[in-house]
């Protein structure tokens, strides 16, 4: 009896001991102190896409020759303006006065053939006429004319090349503009045998540029022409330029899985602050709402544990694309409420139904290591 006596009274502490135990450490309820809690406000939404990309100028002309030789001046540098047809380098054109000389006498000495040619040719007509010769002499004749007629157009189109390489040893610019790259120095030698050189980068006009943005798939269909964009460069970070979209590029790349559309976006640097090669860092805005109902979109990332369960009643949802369910605390119960959303950007949602300015809801639980909440 007595043993039973004990083993009763051993159970009532072990369940006093439970309970004060629960009582001390187990779940009663929730505080606004256990979250993070984020309130509904109205402010400003922007939806934005964002991109990056080099500042270009809007035409740059590669200047070359399409002979060889070695460089005997070079008449213009690095940031020099020039004009159409200025002169910017010469080639060594003595081997090319020789050529020239020579397609010359060759094209005079095929004259002189052709004349004596022609002369015999009128010479064996009158003769055949008279028949005083037979008709296979006359048509000799006229095919030693023939020949000396197709020599003579062979000469002319020699000595016209060597005077086009001739004048090819003189470098001029094709356009107006900056030279914005030289790749020649004085005595350089010049090879043309393969492919035609590039001597001469030359930016038709600087205070125009444009940026090549990439932009990925999933935004390109927000994307159209003369939106406007904005940038900032590392060089002024305290300076926004403005922009405008010229043209969406219908070839795609690319990049670590993902398919991306370039963009050309239209520059005004009347100021030449911009340099090409610059970094642009571009923002393009889709839509902007100055008062909108807003919500912080970490409030829509909170999914509740376990422990938060507990103090939840079970609820089953049946949502819309455009629903989602941010949590509140009430009376120390979590209360999930559907809200209807808007305009969203990387901070803010917009809140079209379901809340209102001032309601607070839960972003985050606060789990103190140690203890259960």
């Amino acid at each position: 009896m007595n043993k039973k006596k004990w083993m009763a009274g051993g159970l009532i502490v072990m369940a006093l001991a439970g309970g004060i135990y629960y009582f001390k450490s187990g779940p009663k309820t929730l505080t606004p102190s256990d979250f993070e809690m984020t309130a509904v406000d109205v402010g400003r939404i922007s939806k934005e896409v964002t991109a990056s990309g080099k500042i270009q100028p809007i035409n740059t002309v590669a200047v070359g020759t399409q002979v060889s030789g070695i460089v005997e001046k070079v008449l213009a540098d690095y940031n020099d303006e020039v004009e159409k047809g200025q002169l910017l380098a010469m080639l060594d054109t003595s081997v090319l006065v020789q050529n020239t000389k020579d397609t010359k006498a060759r094209l005079d000495l095929a004259n002189a053939k052709m004349k004596v040619a022609e002369l015999n040719h009128q010479r064996y007509q009158k003769l055949f006429k008279d028949k005083l010769i037979a008709k296979a002499t006359l048509e000799e004749a006229e095919v030693e004319l023939a020949s000396a007629e197709a020599e003579v157009l062979s000469a002319e189109a020699s000595y016209a090349k060597a005077q086009r390489e001739f004048n090819y040893a003189s470098i001029v610019s094709p356009v107006s503009g900056t030279v914005i790259s030289k790749e020649i120095e004085q005595g350089q030698t010049v090879a043309s045998s393969f492919q035609t050189p590039t001597l001469f980068q030359i930016a038709e006009d600087l205070s125009k540029m444009q940026i090549e943005a990439s932009i990925a798939e999933a935004d390109i269909g927000m994307i159209v022409p003369k939106m406007p964009v904005t940038f900032t460069v590392d060089a002024y970070p305290n300076d926004v330029f403005n922009g405008m979209i010229k043209q969406i590029r219908l070839s795609p790349t690319e990049e670590q899985n993902v398919v991306m559309y370039t963009v050309v976006i239209e520059v005004d640097n009347s100021s030449r602050k911009l340099l090409p090669g610059m970094t642009a860092f571009v923002n393009v805005q889709i839509q902007e709402l100055k008062d909108a109902l807003r919500l912080p979109t970490t409030a829509l990332q909170f999914k509740p544990n376990a422990e938060v369960r507990q103090f939840m009643d079970k609820q089953m949802f049946q949502l819309d694309s455009d629903q989602s369910i941010v949590y509140r605390l009430e009376n120390g119960r979590v209360v999930p409420v559907v809200i209807r959303r808007g305009l969203s950007d990387t901070s803010y949602v917009q809140v079209l139904e379901g809340l209102k300015a001032g309601d607070r809801v839960i972003g985050e639980f606060i789990q103190k290591s140690g203890k259960r909440r």
